[in-house]
């Protein structure tokens, strides 16, 4: 059961992420083009980049992963880490994910992460994701006490 609630959390984080990353991103291209651009123009730009940037999903998840697993190994060791290690290993993830896409193809594929502001704003969708994930697959579930 507990292999099983982790794997959900995964799949949770792992799809906050992406749709609070996607959406973020979103923003940042269309401020890139100082342009008035209106609400139902920006949400649909919104609903068309989380339909179609799913292989940054699949990216997102293998960051997560193997961030979560080095968290919980470390918060192991360091106990007072225990509360803040997934969504610092989310935020974590995702940072080093941007790093390494930009030593391999020489620029960020996700644009909107291009600016400073616009990579913190996925490494704090990598926080949100991992929040997500510590909710999910860690935080204990204590039943209700009856009254006496």
């Amino acid at each position: 059961m507990r292999f099983v609630r982790w794997i959900l959390g995964l799949i949770a984080a792992a799809i906050t992420t992406y749709i609070v990353g996607t959406a973020l991103n979103s923003q940042f291209v269309i401020a890139m083009h100082d342009i008035s651009v209106s609400i139902g123009d920006r949400f649909n730009m919104t609903m068309f980049d989380i339909s179609n940037m799913v292989p940054y999903l699949v990216i997102i998840a293998v960051a997560l992963l193997l961030g979560f697993v080095i968290a919980t190994i470390l918060k192991r060791f360091l106990p007072n880490l225990a509360r803040v290690a997934y969504p610092i290993a989310g935020a974590a993830a995702i940072a080093v994910t941007l790093g390494a896409m930009y030593i391999v193809f020489q620029t960020v594929p996700i644009s909107g992460a291009r600016s400073t502001m616009g990579f913190l704003s996925q490494v704090f969708a990598g926080a949100i994701g991992g929040w997500v994930f510590a909710k999910v697959a860690v935080e204990r579930v204590t039943p209700a006490r009856t009254g006496a």
